[in-house]
């Protein structure tokens, strides 16, 4: 699985006529907000999954 991280650290070669480096970050920047905010939900989710399954569903 590809962490947040690993897309901020990920380096590209760069060549004659290729992508816009700019371009490029502001995507990847994009998709790690979007991880990070998957990854909290998902977090979120299993802590509402361990509540209800131990019987302490009044904590939601």
């Amino acid at each position: 699985m590809v962490t947040s991280q690993q897309i901020k650290e990920k380096l590209f070669s760069v060549k004659f006529r290729g992508y816009d480096q700019e371009e490029v970050d502001i995507f990847l920047d994009e998709i790690v907000e979007t991880l990070n905010n998957l990854e909290k939900e998902n977090q979120s989710l299993k802590r509402q999954i361990k509540r209800l399954k131990s019987g302490d569903d009044y904590l939601l």
